[in-house]
């Protein structure tokens, strides 16, 4: 039976990273963006050709449309991978209802209703596995209020949801990354260096690094993994500044 993988915010960096990633494991990759053609071209570049689906992960009934088109097409799920993320550089002065209620729409609610629409899915089909993509940091951080608040939410959600769903043979799991390949939002570098002497490594991570995580974790390598959030983020976050 073809394996069915959905990963959100999957046209670039990171995202796009896992979806070629566990195309080439053997699922079938859903791909997502807010552009149609721009999912539509990931999609059929996968190593095995995928499904694509445009949406506003903002936008909760568009959350469960998407839900309802993999339903009806393959009438499972056995992985989700939200990854999708919003930013915007404010401080708590600076951060308006507007700019809060889009960051939390996006990085944290999106995370809710997908996790959620997703396991409906998957325990009438024996299980499966979710991997939420989060910060490895574990301290503050200056001017990014918003984004950082809805990163400690998505934390506990993991936390929760993993207890939740243990006994349906769902497994919730999350990746704590830091600087890695294109800043979020940005289809290039955008003036991030490669090398960075802030990372114990020395550099900043590659997407394919994070994916290798996340295909280990979907893996029946990891059937006794869960609550965990494991940082790939060069050892930023145990460095002392």
């Amino acid at each position: 039976m073809e394996r069915i993988a959905l990963v959100t915010g999957s046209t670039s960096n990171v995202g796009k990273a896992i979806a070629e990633t566990l195309s080439r494991e053997g699922y079938h990759v859903i791909i997502t963006s807010r552009h149609e053609e721009e999912a539509k071209e990931v999609a059929a570049s996968l190593p095995r050709t995928g499904s694509f689906f445009r949406l506003d992960f903002a936008k909760a009934e568009e959350i469960k449309a998407l839900f309802d088109f993999i339903g009806e097409k393959f009438g499972r799920l056995d992985v989700l991978v939200n990854n999708v993320a919003y930013t915007k550089n404010e401080s708590i002065l600076d951060c308006d209802l507007e700019t809060w209620q889009l960051t939390i729409d996006t990085n944290l609610r999106s995370y809710y209703l997908c996790s959620r629409y997703a396991a409906l899915l998957m325990k009438d089909n024996g299980g499966g596995s979710i991997v939420n993509i989060t910060v490895a940091s574990t301290r503050g951080n200056k001017n990014k209020f918003s984004y950082r608040t809805s990163k400690g939410g998505i934390n506990f959600m993991t936390l929760s949801a993993a207890l939740d769903l243990a006994p349906y043979n769902i497994r919730v799991n999350a990746i704590g990354i830091s600087h890695t390949g294109t800043p979020v939002g940005y289809r290039d570098y955008h003036g991030r260096s490669y090398e960075n002497k802030k990372v114990p490594l020395g550099r900043i991570g590659n997407p394919e690094e994070v994916a290798d995580v996340v295909a280990f974790l979907v893996s029946d390598k990891a059937t006794y993994i869960v609550g965990a959030i494991i940082p790939v983020d060069g050892g930023s976050n145990i460095a002392s500044s």
